[in-house]
């Protein structure tokens, strides 16, 4: 009987981790990816336009500051919703024609099983979304304390809109830190590289998207190896997302608030080996490093978001724009892709 009573809960809590952590993924992996076509899109839009302007933004599911747990609150359908009325609008005055989104919900207990990404398009007036889920179990039981705060069931990830047809959608799922638990990596989401090509009039491009490791350096570095690899494969021509690193010239690495460190990270050193250049060159930086600055979003103390591109691309301007939707701040660049249709000395 005391043997009973003593595995019985033993037995529950296994059940209960089993459950909960479905489905079991630590290891990484590749699949295809669909495209969502919304039907919008007139191919004699723009046959041959002059520019591209993208946006990478890390949403934070458009909860705002405290998304990572420290000072959470859960909030009712109309928060989120009105939050995606808010990010649709901020994204038509950027109006820019590519956005990649990292952790975007698209099926998630927190945000009331809301299709983030799927709606952000309708309401922004994107023609196509590519979604890269990346962080799916059955329940996480997160931030710890209270049990009501739960993130609950998960299905996150990023997500690519487009005004432009996209195709040859493909997520490469990245290994999770071997240097976590087992039992926390059962329930730890997987970074990702999520890759797409764009056609944009007569010219394509092929788009990386990504959310790489924030907490262990060595495993962010085998990340961007790993990346390194799949641009000198397949040339990329735009790199997109949450790097998590700072620049090797950031005045401050370490004695955040939160208690990041990036002492010794060998990240942006390994992407300035990768031959692609960046939209805020390092002697821009240096010149005034807080106007560069994308986390957090109401105090910015460092840059997380990057945007790296081929070289031989014309870049025309990159800013950090200006949002309380997210923990982070977006980053814009436009770049020229075609001769400009009109005579700019006339104007």
């Amino acid at each position: 009987m005391l043997l009973i009573t003593i595995l019985t809960p033993v037995l529950f809590a296994l059940l209960f981790i089993s459950w909960a952590s479905f489905p079991w993924s630590i290891k990484g992996y590749k699949e295809m990816g669909e495209i969502v076509d919304l039907g919008t899109y007139q191919s004699d839009e723009d046959l041959s336009p002059s520019i591209l302007k993208m946006i990478t933004w890390n949403t934070g599911f458009f909860y705002g500051e405290g998304s990572e747990g420290d000072g959470y609150e859960a909030q009712d359908e109309a928060f989120y919703s009105e939050r995606l009325v808010l990010a649709a609008s901020e994204l038509k005055n950027w109006d820019a024609d590519i956005v990649f989104l990292q952790e975007i919900d698209f099926a998630s207990s927190r945000t009331h099983f809301m299709d983030q990404a799927l709606t952000l398009a309708k309401l922004a007036g994107y023609h196509f979304v590519a979604q890269a889920p990346s962080w799916k179990a059955n329940y996480i039981p997160f931030p710890y304390w209270p049990v009501s705060l739960h993130f609950g069931r998960m299905n996150s990830g990023g997500a690519i809109l487009s005004r432009y047809p996209l195709k040859n959608h493909q997520i490469h799922i990245l290994d999770k830190p071997a240097s976590n638990p087992w039992w926390y990596n059962l329930f730890y989401l997987h970074r990702y590289l999520q890759q797409v090509r764009v056609t944009v009039g007569e010219k394509s491009f092929n788009l990386v998207n990504l959310h790489l490791e924030a907490f262990d350096k060595t495993n962010r570095e085998d990340q961007i190896q790993e990346l390194i690899k799949l641009h000198k494969k397949e040339e990329i021509d735009f790199i997109a997302g949450d790097f998590n690193m700072v620049p090797d010239a950031a005045t401050q690495k370490s004695k955040f608030i939160n208690g990041d460190d990036y002492t010794g990270d060998l990240s942006f050193r390994l992407m300035g080996e990768s031959g692609l250049d960046e939209v805020i060159p390092m002697d821009i930086y240096e010149k005034s490093e807080k106007d560069y600055f994308t986390f957090p979003s109401s105090r910015p103390d460092r840059r997380l978001d990057y945007i790296f591109y081929q070289r031989g691309l014309k870049l025309m301007k990159a800013e950090v724009l200006s949002s309380a939707l997210s923990d982070h701040l977006p980053l814009s660049a436009i770049f020229q892709i075609n001769s400009p249709k009109v005579n700019p000395y006339s104007l």
